[in-house]
């Protein structure tokens, strides 16, 4: 049986390097909770409240959801293949 991609395999790169270059230095801390979350689960709706509050502390500000659906379905975070 093949195994479900974890939701760090579904992210834009794009969105992972605006992480990198703007979280990972100066709070490394952040970065690493929000890594080892997306790394942990295989749907952006199995993240807690407090794991998309931390998300979008550190992304920059045109990375943000685009209204409620993209915000629910994460579909602003996940390459076009994973979004809903």
């Amino acid at each position: 049986m093949k195994a479900m991609p974890k939701l760090i395999d579904k992210i834009k790169p794009e969105v992972l390097r605006a992480l990198e270059r703007h979280t990972k230095v100066q709070y490394n801390a952040s970065y690493e909770f929000i890594i080892t979350s997306m790394s942990e689960i295989e749907r952006y709706r199995d993240l807690s409240i407090n794991q998309v509050d931390t998300l979008l502390t550190f992304l920059p500000n045109e990375l943000h959801p685009n209204g409620r659906t993209d915000f629910y379905y994460g579909d602003y975070l996940l390459q076009k293949e994973y979004q809903t």
